[in-house]
This record gives C-alpha cells, sequence and structure tokens, in this order.
C-alpha cells in the first residue's frame, strides 16, 4: 500500500513541478514581454524628443534670421 501512495503523490508532485515550470516561464516571458515594450516606448520617445529638439533650434534660427533682417532693414532705411 505504500508503494501505490507513492506511485499516486508521485504524479501530483511532477504536475505540480511542471505548473510552476510554466507558471515560471510564463512570468519571464511576460518580464521579458514588458521590457521589450518599455524599451520600445522609450525608443519612440528618444526619438520625438530628439525631433522636438531639432524644431525648436530651427525656430530660433529662423527667429535669428528675422531678427538680423530687420536690422539689416533699419540700417538701411537709415543711410537713406
Amino acid at each position: 500500500m505504500s508503494t501505490r501512495s507513492s506511485t499516486l503523490v508521485r504524479p501530483q508532485a511532477l504536475c505540480s513541478e511542471s505548473d510552476l515550470a510554466v507558471a515560471s516561464g510564463n512570468s519571464r516571458l511576460m518580464q521579458l514581454m514588458q521590457s521589450l515594450y518599455q524599451a520600445d516606448q522609450q525608443a519612440k520617445y528618444l526619438n520625438l524628443q530628439a525631433e522636438v529638439e531639432t524644431l525648436l533650434q530651427e525656430l530660433q534660427n529662423l527667429k535669428q534670421e528675422r531678427l538680423d533682417s530687420d536690422q539689416q532693414d533699419s540700417v538701411n532705411c537709415n543711410d537713406n
């Protein structure tokens, strides 16, 4: 009878261990997916940030060009 009970207990233990392995694998998979998703989102954010900085620099350049042009026009008007 002890052999029979150990036979009954052992498959249950193996089933539980495989369930834990699957759960552990799923947990690792979820962590990996979250990590990749976060990396993807971070890359998108950094690209957007670089684009905003580029546009801001272009805007500042245009503003400076306009100021320089206005100053040049003012100097030319004063010369006449």
